[in-house]
């Protein structure tokens, strides 16, 4: 239920931004949303790990790191979501839940984790995936599709990073520094230059940036006190989430290659998540 609770509060992020970049620039629908982010993360510190040892932390260069990506991410989602030929959120999501699979890959030379046979195979299925939902290149690439899949890089970069934060890092860390790194590096571009939100877009903001703070969250302590097979499936209601809020808020309407290409890649992710344990076994 908890990382049910995170998933969502990305799913609703999304579409949160998605509306925001009708009104504003990206950097704008960033820097709001990641300052109202650390606002609430500051807020809540205390039951978060606290501020102290948060700031004491003796991996920084790793914290920076994932915050580079995150502003990376912030970028090219809101970025793909903005415009007259802004993709429907069925479409990025459909791009982005390539994320298990090509951290599967990476990790073999970077952790040196052994892949089954088996494993290879749902990863080559996966990938079929995007293939059906793009109609086999058929599909003009738009510019928008590529930021999803500049998006989808530094998903797979942001997670890679994660993996040496162990439980002595606190819960406000994995959120308090990718906040820190974003606002620091767009003010260094923005300012003095930072309009205000207007007041009735105000209410979009906060819900963002509460929702990206309990997604950075919840995700996280959802995966330390239960098995990655059991939390990482959850994931993939992020796609219903996306298609009901397309639907009702925006119109966007998927036609019948994006359905069928976004179920072969999350069968595909529940089948290479549940296949872990046994995998833990054989090594």
């Amino acid at each position: 239920m908890i990382a049910l609770c995170g998933f969502t509060s990305f799913a609703t992020a999304d579409a949160c931004a998605k509306w925001l970049g009708m009104h504003y620039d990206v950097l704008h629908v960033i820097f709001w949303t990641y300052y109202v982010s650390l606002v609430i993360g500051l807020c809540f510190s205390r039951f978060l790990g606290g501020i102290d040892k948060t700031i004491s932390t003796k991996k920084l260069p790793i914290h920076l790191g994932r915050g580079v990506c995150a502003l990376g991410i912030a970028l090219c989602v809101v970025s793909a979501l903005k415009g007259e030929n802004a993709l429907p959120l069925s479409t990025l999501y459909t791009i982005l839940f390539l994320a298990p699979f090509l951290i599967t890959i990476a990790a073999r030379p970077i952790y040196n984790e052994h892949v089954s046979l088996k494993n290879w195979i749902i990863i080559a299925f996966g990938f079929t995936g995007i293939l059906v939902a793009f109609r086999f290149g058929l599909t003009d690439i738009s510019v928008e599709m590529l930021y999803a899949f500049l998006a989808l890089a530094f998903i797979v970069a942001l997670s890679l990073f994660a993996r040496p934060l162990d439980h002595q890092e606190t819960l406000l860390s994995l959120s308090f520094y990718p906040n820190v790194t974003i606002l620091f590096l767009l003010s260094l571009y923005m300012l003095p230059d930072i309009p205000l939100p207007q007041p009735n877009h105000m209410p979009v903001f906060l819900l963002n940036g509460l929702c990206v703070t309990i997604g950075l969250s919840t995700i996280a302590y959802g995966f330390r006190i239960a098995p990655y097979a059991i939390i990482a499936p959850i994931h993939y209601t992020q796609m219903v989430i996306a298609l009901i809020a397309g639907y009702i808020i925006f119109g966007d309407v998927p036609d019948l290659w994006m359905i069928a290409g976004a179920v072969i890649i999350i069968a595909s992710g529940i089948m290479l998540v549940l296949s872990a344990p046994s995998n833990q076994d054989a090594s």
